[in-house]
């Protein structure tokens, strides 16, 4: 009861970060607005109420790649996390359950990277790190782009590697793998099963 308990709270004190971090960036988007109307600033205020619609719509495509454990995990990951910023993107129609890997390969693959790549993130360097993720299907199964700016520490770069090519013994297939001092880009592709 009492390990319960402990899970209750810990889950709890995460969902209200994750709602903690929603609010605070609406109410950023609802100030800025109210910046460019105070300022008689139509054009710029309508430009950014765009780019608000873009993100909810980009939210929602994430919210319906049919795999609950990656989209909450996508979704939440910047309020739970604050050494690297993740940016997700679907660029079309995605369907993870159609994939050779089941949903908890994909999840622990995927979150692996990311994670491995948020703790090793080289906190010296200047300007905070980010992850672009693009997620785009195709004929042949779906491609997960990881393009980060930022640098790796040395430990993180072999903690990747041993990751990358433990994926490979699997169905996953690296299509393009960049890995730099000046950049870090990987490019997955998972066929359909």
């Amino acid at each position: 009861m009492k390990h319960e308990r402990r899970l209750f709270t810990q889950q709890t004190d995460q969902l209200l970060a994750v709602l903690n971090r929603q609010r605070h960036d609406w109410l950023n988007h609802v100030q800025v607005l109210l910046g460019y109307l105070h300022l008689n600033r139509t054009e710029q205020g309508e430009a950014h109420l765009r780019r608000i619609a873009e993100m909810a719509m980009q939210e929602a495509m994430v919210a319906r790649l049919n795999s609950s454990l990656l989209s909450v995990f996508f979704l939440t990951f910047n309020a739970l996390n604050k050494e690297m910023f993740l940016e997700v993107e679907v660029c079309n129609q995605v369907d993870l359950t159609q994939l050779s890997l089941n949903e908890q390969e994909l999840f622990q693959l995927l979150s692996e990277i990311l994670c491995t790549a948020n703790d090793h993130v080289d906190q010296s360097s200047d300007g905070s790190a980010s992850m672009q993720l693009s997620l785009a299907a195709d004929a042949c199964g779906v491609h997960f782009r990881f393009d980060l700016a930022g640098k790796l520490c040395a430990s993180g770069l072999e903690e990747l590697e041993k990751l990358i090519r433990k994926s490979e013994q699997s169905t996953v297939e690296v299509t393009e793998w960049i890995h730099t001092d000046e950049e870090w880009i990987l490019n997955l592709r998972i066929p359909f099963a």
